[in-house]
């Protein structure tokens, strides 16, 4: 789902500003990069900042770069200088390649408000004629917070999605999916206790799905109790207990079972 919104908002091309938002280890840079992958590159200039945390500055000077002019904008001080340059770029990418520049700049909530307020006035480029540019802001839920702060970047978002962790019978089906991408053939390895374990301990954010359920099969293996191969809630209670005596995991007694 929210690779098909994305993929609409830049396809429409005069739709301004999307946003993509989601905790921490829910798949936010996956979409992104899955979605690169997606867009043809004959129709889109895509330009990725996977660090939002500098000036608007820093940010022109890499789109610069990208375009083969960092020694060019690096004789530029002036803000205004960069902008118009950039301004050019785009209208060429246009007029020769056909191409819609596309911004993605991943850990948007970084972003002060004042590089949040410059980056806004990129659209404004769009409206000397055709759709040039769209820009989509990535971040932590606390994103959605920053922006309201700035009313002129929150009106002109046209687009936005927030990823959600995966539900109680999602686990299962991810679980097999994961394993059979590896090339593992069974049909089964997480007994359905074990996954509920899973499930609560990792609140359903599949970074942490991903690394209990590595560290519990490696468990399973090392125990050597269990015949038939097969992870049981024993394991993942093993690896939990360790996590959270060595991090901040939250004790069993906390976790609704």
């Amino acid at each position: 789902e929210a690779l098909a919104r994305l993929k609409y908002l830049i396809f429409q091309e005069t739709m301004l500003l999307g946003m993509l938002t989601g905790e921490i280890g829910c798949g936010k840079s996956m979409v992104r990069q899955t979605l690169v992958k997606q867009l043809p590159l004959e129709r889109f200039f895509v330009v990725q900042f996977e660090n939002s945390g500098f000036d608007f500055t820093s940010h022109l000077r890499r789109l610069l770069n990208t375009f083969g002019l960092g020694d060019y904008a690096s004789e530029k001080q002036g803000i205004y200088d960069l902008y118009e340059l950039v301004a050019h770029c785009m209208s060429q990418l246009k007029k020769i390649y056909g191409q819609n520049l596309v911004l993605l700049f991943d850990e948007a909530q970084d972003l002060s408000l004042d590089a949040l307020r410059q980056i806004k006035s990129l659209t404004n480029l769009n409206e000397r004629g055709e759709g040039l540019l769209t820009i989509v802001l990535i971040g932590q839920p606390e994103l959605r917070d920053l922006v309201t702060r700035v009313p002129a970047v929150d009106q002109r978002i046209s687009l936005r999605f927030h990823l959600k962790p995966i539900t109680r019978d999602e686990i299962e089906p991810y679980l097999r999916h994961r394993l059979m991408a590896a090339g593992f053939k069974e049909s089964r390895v997480f007994s359905k206790e074990a996954c509920e374990r899973i499930f609560h301990a990792s609140r359903g954010i599949p970074r942490e799905i991903n690394r209990l359920a590595r560290l519990s099969i490696q468990t399973a293996g090392h125990n050597g109790n269990n015949k038939e191969g097969i992870v049981e809630a024993h394991d993942v209670h093993l690896v939990v207990e360790d996590l959270r005596r060595h991090q901040n995991m939250p004790a069993w007694g906390s976790i609704s079972l």
